[in-house]
Protein backbone atom coordinates (compact mmCIF):
# COMPACT_ATOMS: atom_id res chain seq x y z
CA UNK A 1 0.00 0.00 0.00
CA UNK A 2 1.25 3.38 -0.85
CA UNK A 3 1.93 5.69 1.87
CA UNK A 4 0.12 8.53 0.77
CA UNK A 5 -4.10 8.61 -0.08
CA UNK A 6 -6.25 10.77 -1.18
CA UNK A 7 -9.23 10.77 1.04
CA UNK A 8 -13.25 11.68 -0.39
CA UNK A 9 -15.64 12.42 2.01
CA UNK A 10 -18.82 13.15 0.40
CA UNK A 11 -21.20 15.90 2.81
CA UNK A 12 -24.74 16.83 2.54
CA UNK A 13 -23.94 20.50 3.12
CA UNK A 14 -20.69 23.47 2.28
CA UNK A 15 -21.24 24.35 5.93
CA UNK A 16 -20.34 20.68 7.11
CA UNK A 17 -17.61 19.83 4.81
CA UNK A 18 -16.03 22.97 5.54
CA UNK A 19 -16.52 22.13 9.04
CA UNK A 20 -15.06 18.35 8.55
CA UNK A 21 -11.96 19.90 6.62
CA UNK A 22 -11.15 22.22 9.59
CA UNK A 23 -11.62 19.49 12.09
CA UNK A 24 -9.02 17.37 9.99
CA UNK A 25 -6.57 20.08 9.78
CA UNK A 26 -6.48 21.10 13.35
CA UNK A 27 -6.01 17.52 14.53
CA UNK A 28 -3.30 17.30 11.03
CA UNK A 29 -4.89 14.35 9.94
CA UNK A 30 -5.14 16.04 6.71
CA UNK A 31 -2.42 18.45 4.91
CA UNK A 32 -5.18 19.79 2.90
CA UNK A 33 -8.54 19.46 0.91
CA UNK A 34 -10.50 21.04 -2.14
CA UNK A 35 -14.42 20.82 -1.93
CA UNK A 36 -16.50 20.83 -4.88
CA UNK A 37 -19.92 20.47 -5.26
CA UNK A 38 -21.67 17.70 -7.63
CA UNK A 39 -24.59 16.42 -7.83
CA UNK A 40 -26.14 12.45 -6.20
CA UNK A 41 -28.15 9.83 -7.34
CA UNK A 42 -27.90 6.57 -4.92
CA UNK A 43 -29.84 3.87 -3.25
CA UNK A 44 -31.32 4.73 0.11
CA UNK A 45 -33.51 2.00 2.04
CA UNK A 46 -35.20 0.71 -1.21
CA UNK A 47 -35.58 3.90 -3.55
CA UNK A 48 -33.15 5.97 -5.68
CA UNK A 49 -32.55 9.18 -3.95
CA UNK A 50 -31.32 12.43 -5.66
CA UNK A 51 -29.59 14.58 -3.84
CA UNK A 52 -26.99 17.76 -3.93
CA UNK A 53 -23.43 16.99 -2.30
CA UNK A 54 -19.95 18.71 -1.90
CA UNK A 55 -16.94 16.24 -2.53
CA UNK A 56 -14.12 17.26 0.11
CA UNK A 57 -10.89 15.50 -2.12
CA UNK A 58 -8.05 15.55 0.54
CA UNK A 59 -4.42 14.53 1.24
CA UNK A 60 -3.10 12.48 3.98
CA UNK A 61 -0.91 9.76 4.89
CA UNK A 62 -2.49 6.11 5.02
CA UNK A 63 -1.17 5.43 8.26
CA UNK A 64 -4.13 7.92 9.50
CA UNK A 65 -7.21 5.93 8.04
CA UNK A 66 -8.21 5.01 11.02
CA UNK A 67 -8.22 8.23 12.81
CA UNK A 68 -9.36 10.00 9.60
CA UNK A 69 -12.94 7.59 9.60
CA UNK A 70 -13.38 7.95 13.55
CA UNK A 71 -13.41 11.83 13.45
CA UNK A 72 -15.51 11.75 10.13
CA UNK A 73 -18.09 9.76 11.95
CA UNK A 74 -18.40 12.36 14.70
CA UNK A 75 -19.30 15.19 12.69
CA UNK A 76 -20.32 14.02 9.58
CA UNK A 77 -24.71 13.91 9.59
CA UNK A 78 -25.02 10.74 7.25
CA UNK A 79 -26.09 7.56 9.08
CA UNK A 80 -23.34 6.02 6.23
CA UNK A 81 -21.27 8.60 5.26
CA UNK A 82 -19.00 8.20 1.94
CA UNK A 83 -15.16 7.98 3.24
CA UNK A 84 -12.92 6.68 0.41
CA UNK A 85 -9.41 6.42 0.18
CA UNK A 86 -7.30 6.02 -2.69
CA UNK A 87 -3.32 5.37 -2.55
CA UNK A 88 -1.41 7.85 -4.67
CA UNK A 89 1.82 8.64 -6.03
CA UNK A 90 3.16 12.35 -7.05
CA UNK A 91 5.88 14.48 -7.26
CA UNK A 92 8.41 14.93 -4.28
CA UNK A 93 7.89 18.39 -3.34
CA UNK A 94 4.07 17.39 -3.09
CA UNK A 95 4.64 14.65 -1.09
CA UNK A 96 7.13 15.86 1.29
CA UNK A 97 4.39 18.51 2.15
CA UNK A 98 1.57 16.14 3.09
CA UNK A 99 4.85 14.66 5.66
CA UNK A 100 4.99 17.62 6.78
CA UNK A 101 1.74 18.96 7.32
CA UNK A 102 0.09 15.68 8.64
CA UNK A 103 0.50 14.26 12.22
CA UNK A 104 4.03 12.49 12.71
Amino acid sequence: MSKYCLVQINAPSREEADRIIEKMLQKHLIAGANITETPSKYWWKGKIESHKYFSILAYSLSRLKERIISETHKVHSDETPAIVFWPIDANKDFLEWIDENCLK
